[in-house]
């Protein structure tokens, strides 16, 4: 064929990955076809070090990721740990190219010793501060932020070497409440601002070194649009921010309930959106008495369920629609209702036959010349009860009549046993009979009704 081709396979925790091939003319020609076209797999196993894909980190251990992926990678802490190798790799012929990235650590971990590079301590007012997927410390303008170089105070003073000369940076061994003035030496950007961006290095006596790049920029993640239903705790969009989200009236959140401005100016994950939830509108009940009214079908509705004439509710009088859909108790059934016979008054009557249904109603009424006393009309309810006690018909005197002319002191259709009543007369009349009437035991009133006539001796005087 008079073209060279070579591969190459990697052993890898004990396992070659790669597929090898031999030399026949058709399978090198595919070999390189596949190797092209071939995923990577990235063992996320490697300590101290994060990594990131399409600005997410990756925290599955095993992962393959399809050809041409980026994976961008810095230590867990840029002040605590210095990384060797390639931030940035990407996904080539089923190879990462670059070189693997490793992460140590420095003089914090290996209890200060002077033949390791220095830990750096980040400490920021007045502002947020985050490391970015490839390694540098983002600062938003206006932060006060101190950097502070370990070193053991009696072996010497580190310096500090700053990549520019935009200003000068107060530096020295810490004095703040707190802090350990044998141990960090500090460097200070009071009111950070776009020029103090840079690379910041501690020398040690030793000239051991470790550097920060540091880039102040206002980052800011996109608002969040409003969406019907959607809650948010906050509509700051400042780095660093954390946004709670939650919906309205118990409806489902599609999505993640916490979302992060991330230092590349993206939300760390897609805005969710609120289902909305609704319960089943109960239009086929198996119950045939059963009645059900609706109020609302979505989460917090209520549907209220009653039954038919002479049949009993067993079972709740309502339910709610709960934010899984289902209604929150079971339906309730109709049975029916029967109420016994409440029984006759002594010297009454009842109007209406039984048997009698939930719902159904009966009249009682007393004989001639006895009262009740009680409720004419009670109902059967659900409960198989009535809604009130059987009333008494009791003895007493029917209304007596009117006088003419006159007036009589209490006005019923019927009066207890006892009971009197007063008659008078119109002015210039004269009353004739009893003024007062009593009710006797027997029903019967003590005397005929006073009638009203004219005065004798008025009449006389009119004649002359």
């Amino acid at each position: 064929m008079g073209e060279k081709t070579t591969w190459r396979i990697v052993c890898e925790d004990g396992s070659w990955v790669g597929r090898s091939l031999n030399c026949e003319g058709e399978d090198v020609l595919d070999g390189v076809g596949i190797l092209r076209n071939s995923t990577c797999v990235f063992r996320n196993t490697e300590p101290n070090l994060v990594s990131f894909y399409n600005d997410q980190q990756i925290t599955e251990e095993v992962v393959e990721f399809p050809p041409g992926s980026l994976l961008v990678s810095r230590c867990a802490d840029i002040g605590k740990y210095a990384m060797i190798g390639s931030s940035r790799r990407r996904c080539v012929g089923g190879e990462w190219d670059g070189q693997k990235p490793v992460c140590f650590g420095l003089n914090q971990e290996n209890d200060y010793a002077l033949e390791k590079p220095p830990t750096i301590l980040f400490r920021h007012q007045l502002g947020p501060i985050a490391q970015s997927n490839d390694g540098r410390l983002i600062v938003y303008p206006g932060t006060i932020l101190h950097m502070e170089c370990l070193w053991i105070r009696r072996f010497g003073t580190p310096k500090w070497v700053i990549s520019h000369n935009y200003r000068k940076y107060p530096e020295g061994w810490t004095t703040d409440p707190g802090r350990d003035s044998q141990l960090e030496y500090r460097l200070s950007i009071y009111h950070a601002s776009r020029d103090d961006s840079g690379v910041f290095t501690c020398v040690t006596p030793t000239r051991h070194t470790h550097s920060v790049e540091i880039l102040v920029k206002a980052v800011h993640c996109p608002m969040i649009p409003p969406r019907r239903g959607l809650n948010l705790n906050t509509v700051n969009t400042k780095m660093n921010t954390k946004v709670l989200l939650s919906c309205a009236n118990g409806n489902s959140l599609i999505g993640a309930p916490e979302i992060t401005c991330l230092p590349s100016g993206n939300w760390s994950a897609p805005f969710p959106i609120c289902e909305s939830i609704e319960c089943a509108d109960l239009a086929n009940l198996t119950d045939p008495h059963l009645r059900v009214s609706i109020l609302n079908r979505e989460v917090g509705g209520r549907a209220v369920f009653s039954c038919a004439q002479g049949y009993g509710l067993r079972g709740p009088h309502e339910a709610v629609c709960q934010h899984t859909g289902d209604w929150a108790s079971p339906l309730p059934t109709c049975q029916e209702v029967q109420c016994d016979t409440p029984g006759t008054p002594d010297n009454g009557y009842i109007q209406g036959n039984g048997p009698y249904k939930a719902g159904d109603v009966i009249q009682f009424n007393c004989n001639p010349e006895f009262m009740m006393e009680g409720q004419p009309i009670i109902a059967c309810q659900e409960n198989g009860r009535w809604s009130g006690t059987v009333p008494k018909c009791v003895q007493a005197c029917s209304y007596p009549g009117t006088t003419i002319s006159g007036r009589m002191s209490a006005v019923k259709f019927y009066y207890k046993i006892g009971e009197t009543i007063t008659f008078t007369c119109d002015e210039g009349l004269e009353l004739r009979g009893a003024p007062m009437l009593r009710c006797l035991r027997n029903g019967k009133w003590s005397n005929a009704i006073p009638t009203c006539a004219a005065n004798t001796s008025t009449a006389a005087t009119t004649t002359r």
